[in-house]
Protein backbone atom coordinates (compact mmCIF):
# COMPACT_ATOMS: atom_id res chain seq x y z
CA UNK A 1 0.00 0.00 0.00
CA UNK A 2 1.33 3.40 -0.78
CA UNK A 3 2.40 5.66 2.01
CA UNK A 4 0.52 8.72 2.96
CA UNK A 5 2.30 11.86 1.86
CA UNK A 6 2.91 13.82 5.30
CA UNK A 7 1.61 17.50 4.92
CA UNK A 8 3.80 20.30 6.36
CA UNK A 9 2.58 24.07 6.10
CA UNK A 10 4.93 26.28 6.35
CA UNK A 11 5.03 30.24 6.57
CA UNK A 12 7.13 32.57 4.34
CA UNK A 13 9.52 35.23 7.12
CA UNK A 14 11.04 36.94 3.90
CA UNK A 15 12.54 36.92 0.44
CA UNK A 16 15.70 38.23 -0.84
CA UNK A 17 17.84 38.40 -4.50
CA UNK A 18 20.96 37.07 -4.42
CA UNK A 19 21.78 37.58 -7.85
CA UNK A 20 19.98 38.14 -11.34
CA UNK A 21 16.78 36.17 -10.96
CA UNK A 22 17.95 34.10 -8.60
CA UNK A 23 15.66 34.63 -5.36
CA UNK A 24 15.87 32.52 -2.10
CA UNK A 25 12.72 32.65 0.21
CA UNK A 26 12.81 31.91 3.79
CA UNK A 27 10.55 29.86 5.58
CA UNK A 28 10.07 28.71 9.30
CA UNK A 29 11.46 25.70 10.41
CA UNK A 30 8.84 24.66 12.02
CA UNK A 31 8.90 20.82 13.28
CA UNK A 32 10.94 19.70 9.60
CA UNK A 33 14.30 17.90 9.95
CA UNK A 34 16.15 17.08 6.80
CA UNK A 35 19.62 16.26 6.00
CA UNK A 36 22.03 18.74 4.00
CA UNK A 37 21.57 18.68 -0.10
CA UNK A 38 17.69 16.82 0.61
CA UNK A 39 14.80 17.95 -1.39
CA UNK A 40 10.90 18.03 -0.93
CA UNK A 41 7.85 19.23 -3.09
CA UNK A 42 6.76 22.66 -2.77
CA UNK A 43 2.74 23.69 -3.42
CA UNK A 44 1.20 26.18 -3.77
CA UNK A 45 -2.49 25.28 -4.57
CA UNK A 46 -3.67 28.44 -6.50
CA UNK A 47 -0.78 29.04 -8.58
CA UNK A 48 -2.39 27.32 -11.83
CA UNK A 49 -5.00 25.35 -13.29
CA UNK A 50 -3.17 21.83 -13.07
CA UNK A 51 -1.68 19.91 -10.09
CA UNK A 52 1.73 19.60 -12.16
CA UNK A 53 1.66 23.82 -12.52
CA UNK A 54 0.19 23.73 -8.48
CA UNK A 55 3.82 21.61 -7.16
CA UNK A 56 7.51 21.99 -7.99
CA UNK A 57 10.13 20.47 -6.27
CA UNK A 58 13.26 22.20 -4.50
CA UNK A 59 16.26 20.99 -3.15
CA UNK A 60 16.62 22.69 0.38
CA UNK A 61 19.24 25.03 -0.08
CA UNK A 62 19.77 25.92 3.81
CA UNK A 63 21.70 23.87 6.06
CA UNK A 64 20.01 22.77 8.97
CA UNK A 65 21.53 24.72 11.37
CA UNK A 66 20.47 27.68 9.94
CA UNK A 67 16.94 27.09 11.33
CA UNK A 68 15.38 28.38 8.52
CA UNK A 69 14.11 26.23 5.13
CA UNK A 70 15.55 28.07 2.71
CA UNK A 71 14.15 27.65 -1.36
CA UNK A 72 16.76 29.42 -3.81
CA UNK A 73 15.50 29.29 -7.23
CA UNK A 74 15.48 31.30 -10.23
CA UNK A 75 12.29 33.43 -11.47
CA UNK A 76 10.85 32.62 -14.32
CA UNK A 77 7.18 33.34 -15.91
CA UNK A 78 5.73 29.75 -14.83
CA UNK A 79 2.31 29.67 -12.79
CA UNK A 80 4.22 28.42 -9.65
CA UNK A 81 6.92 30.88 -9.41
CA UNK A 82 5.04 33.34 -10.19
CA UNK A 83 2.61 32.37 -7.26
CA UNK A 84 5.83 31.61 -4.86
CA UNK A 85 7.05 35.42 -5.86
CA UNK A 86 4.36 36.96 -4.64
CA UNK A 87 4.12 35.20 -1.80
CA UNK A 88 4.08 37.89 1.18
CA UNK A 89 5.67 37.13 5.01
CA UNK A 90 3.16 35.38 6.98
CA UNK A 91 1.72 33.10 3.82
CA UNK A 92 2.05 29.47 4.02
CA UNK A 93 3.10 26.80 1.66
CA UNK A 94 2.58 23.06 1.63
CA UNK A 95 5.59 20.66 1.79
CA UNK A 96 5.77 16.89 1.47
CA UNK A 97 8.03 13.67 0.61
CA UNK A 98 10.90 14.82 2.10
CA UNK A 99 13.88 13.18 1.51
CA UNK A 100 16.82 11.89 -1.03
CA UNK A 101 20.29 10.69 -1.15
CA UNK A 102 22.02 13.01 -2.42
CA UNK A 103 23.79 13.52 1.10
CA UNK A 104 27.16 13.64 2.24
CA UNK A 105 26.66 11.13 5.19
CA UNK A 106 28.33 13.01 8.64
CA UNK A 107 30.31 10.52 9.45
CA UNK A 108 32.14 10.10 5.72
CA UNK A 109 35.19 12.16 6.17
CA UNK A 110 36.61 10.89 2.51
CA UNK A 111 37.33 13.33 -0.64
CA UNK A 112 34.96 14.21 -3.14
CA UNK A 113 34.58 16.18 -6.03
CA UNK A 114 31.16 18.04 -6.53
CA UNK A 115 30.41 19.50 -9.57
CA UNK A 116 27.22 21.86 -10.08
CA UNK A 117 25.83 23.76 -13.03
CA UNK A 118 24.14 27.25 -12.09
CA UNK A 119 21.07 26.85 -9.68
CA UNK A 120 22.10 23.51 -8.97
CA UNK A 121 24.55 24.95 -5.91
CA UNK A 122 21.92 24.93 -4.08
CA UNK A 123 22.35 21.27 -2.12
CA UNK A 124 26.26 22.02 -2.12
CA UNK A 125 25.38 25.30 -0.15
CA UNK A 126 23.50 23.50 2.38
CA UNK A 127 26.15 20.59 2.69
CA UNK A 128 29.05 22.57 3.00
CA UNK A 129 27.86 25.26 5.26
CA UNK A 130 26.35 22.38 7.41
CA UNK A 131 29.56 20.33 7.19
CA UNK A 132 31.32 23.52 8.49
CA UNK A 133 29.01 24.32 11.18
CA UNK A 134 29.27 20.90 12.74
CA UNK A 135 33.51 20.78 12.37
CA UNK A 136 33.36 18.27 9.70
CA UNK A 137 36.14 18.26 7.20
CA UNK A 138 35.66 19.41 4.05
CA UNK A 139 37.62 17.61 1.97
CA UNK A 140 36.27 18.40 -1.43
CA UNK A 141 36.61 19.91 -4.77
CA UNK A 142 33.85 21.72 -6.12
CA UNK A 143 33.95 22.69 -10.16
CA UNK A 144 30.66 25.53 -9.83
CA UNK A 145 29.59 26.23 -13.88
CA UNK A 146 27.78 29.44 -14.13
CA UNK A 147 26.47 30.82 -18.09
CA UNK A 148 27.42 34.40 -16.59
CA UNK A 149 29.65 35.76 -14.07
CA UNK A 150 26.83 36.69 -11.87
CA UNK A 151 27.16 33.68 -9.84
CA UNK A 152 24.71 32.93 -6.50
CA UNK A 153 26.50 32.38 -3.00
CA UNK A 154 30.20 33.27 -4.21
CA UNK A 155 31.07 34.93 -1.38
CA UNK A 156 30.00 32.24 1.20
CA UNK A 157 31.63 29.99 -0.91
CA UNK A 158 35.01 32.06 -1.04
CA UNK A 159 34.81 32.15 2.61
CA UNK A 160 34.55 28.65 2.92
CA UNK A 161 37.43 28.20 1.01
CA UNK A 162 38.96 30.50 3.08
CA UNK A 163 38.83 28.34 6.24
CA UNK A 164 38.75 25.09 5.08
CA UNK A 165 41.91 24.33 3.41
CA UNK A 166 40.81 21.00 2.15
CA UNK A 167 38.29 23.16 0.10
CA UNK A 168 39.04 23.90 -3.51
CA UNK A 169 36.33 25.81 -5.66
CA UNK A 170 37.06 26.27 -9.12
CA UNK A 171 34.78 28.54 -11.11
CA UNK A 172 33.59 28.27 -14.44
CA UNK A 173 31.87 30.83 -16.71
CA UNK A 174 30.11 30.81 -19.61
CA UNK A 175 31.54 27.06 -20.43
CA UNK A 176 29.56 23.99 -21.55
CA UNK A 177 29.56 21.41 -18.89
CA UNK A 178 31.36 17.99 -19.93
CA UNK A 179 32.88 14.85 -18.34
CA UNK A 180 35.65 15.77 -20.33
CA UNK A 181 36.12 19.10 -18.82
CA UNK A 182 35.41 17.75 -15.68
CA UNK A 183 37.82 14.91 -15.54
CA UNK A 184 40.64 17.49 -16.96
CA UNK A 185 39.86 20.03 -14.38
CA UNK A 186 39.53 17.52 -11.46
CA UNK A 187 41.75 14.55 -12.13
CA UNK A 188 41.06 12.99 -9.04
CA UNK A 189 37.20 12.54 -9.88
CA UNK A 190 38.43 9.04 -11.00
CA UNK A 191 39.13 8.35 -7.33
CA UNK A 192 36.20 9.85 -5.68
CA UNK A 193 32.50 9.58 -5.38
CA UNK A 194 31.42 12.18 -7.99
CA UNK A 195 28.30 14.76 -6.74
CA UNK A 196 26.30 16.07 -10.21
CA UNK A 197 23.94 18.85 -9.60
CA UNK A 198 22.37 21.02 -12.22
CA UNK A 199 19.75 20.72 -15.26
CA UNK A 200 18.21 17.44 -16.21
CA UNK A 201 19.23 16.79 -19.41
CA UNK A 202 22.53 17.82 -18.47
CA UNK A 203 22.96 15.42 -15.56
CA UNK A 204 21.59 12.23 -17.12
CA UNK A 205 24.17 12.83 -19.93
CA UNK A 206 27.20 13.56 -18.27
CA UNK A 207 26.37 11.15 -15.36
CA UNK A 208 26.47 8.28 -18.06
CA UNK A 209 29.20 9.42 -19.49
CA UNK A 210 31.06 9.44 -16.25
CA UNK A 211 29.66 6.12 -15.22
CA UNK A 212 30.87 4.84 -18.25
CA UNK A 213 34.83 5.80 -16.98
CA UNK A 214 33.76 3.78 -14.01
CA UNK A 215 33.15 6.48 -11.95
CA UNK A 216 30.86 6.65 -9.05
CA UNK A 217 28.51 9.42 -9.30
CA UNK A 218 25.19 10.61 -7.18
CA UNK A 219 22.96 13.26 -9.32
CA UNK A 220 20.82 15.97 -7.92
CA UNK A 221 18.19 16.78 -11.93
CA UNK A 222 16.71 20.23 -11.52
CA UNK A 223 13.50 20.13 -13.41
CA UNK A 224 12.59 22.59 -15.64
CA UNK A 225 16.39 23.89 -16.62
CA UNK A 226 18.45 23.41 -19.69
CA UNK A 227 22.08 24.93 -21.05
CA UNK A 228 19.94 28.32 -21.79
CA UNK A 229 18.69 28.79 -19.01
CA UNK A 230 20.95 27.12 -15.72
Amino acid sequence: MESEKVLVELSLISAHDEVENVRTFVFEKKNLQWTAGQSQAFVLPNAGGTEEENQHWFTISSAPVEGTVNISTRISASPFKTALNALKPGEKITTHSLGGKFVWEEDDDTAVTLVAAGIGITPFRSILLQRSATSKPLSATLLYFNRTDAVPFKKELEDLAQKHPGFTMKLVIGETVTAEKILLMAPTAREHVVYLSGPAPMVSSIGTALKEAGIVIKQDRFPGYDESNF
